[in-house]
């Protein structure tokens, strides 16, 4: 039983590892992005994708020209703030549990705040297709915030 403790443990720390790669690969591809789109960077792996799409999906409504461009930085620091706030909770990771816990919960709900944001941008745009993309993304990155309390807690165990 203890073994099977360990391994759900060991299980839970990877999905703090796990949304701590994800965030910062999310937020270099948006770094990358805005880069080519300033015509910094010309690699065919620096797609320009997101700031052109967010325009286009804000042009139904009569806005400043600066508006995407705010909106865009930030998404960009909303993703800055989620990637170390996860780091955050990684570095934390070799601790107690409560402290790497208490840390990911932090994480967590800065990072899920961010897909509430989506889901609610993407409504007033009607870019439904998109918005069901960020539900998958946000509702999976919800569901592994519950397995940290779905699944038994090692120490909960021992001091009972």
């Amino acid at each position: 039983m203890r073994s099977q403790l360990q391994v759900l443990n060991l299980f839970k720390k990877s999905i703090i590892l796990f949304w701590t790669l994800w965030w910062l690969i999310a937020l270099w591809t948006d770094i990358v992005g805005a880069l080519a789109h300033l015509h910094f960077l010309h690699r065919s792996w620096a797609l320009d994708t997101n700031y052109p799409f967010l325009v286009e999906s804000l042009k139904i409504y009569s806005l400043p020209h600066a508006i995407p461009t705010l909106f865009f930085i930030g998404i960009i620091l909303w993703s800055l703030a989620s990637a170390m706030a996860f780091v955050w909770a990684s570095l934390g990771l070799v601790r107690e549990e409560a402290l790497w816990l208490q840390r990911a919960e932090i994480a967590f709900a800065l990072s899920l705040t961010y897909w509430f944001a989506f889901f609610i941008a993407d409504q007033w745009v009607m870019k439904f297709d998109l918005e069901e993309n960020h539900m998958v993304q946000g509702g999976f990155e919800f569901l592994t915030f519950l397995s940290l309390y779905i699944f038994p807690n090692p120490t909960r165990r021992e001091q009972g």
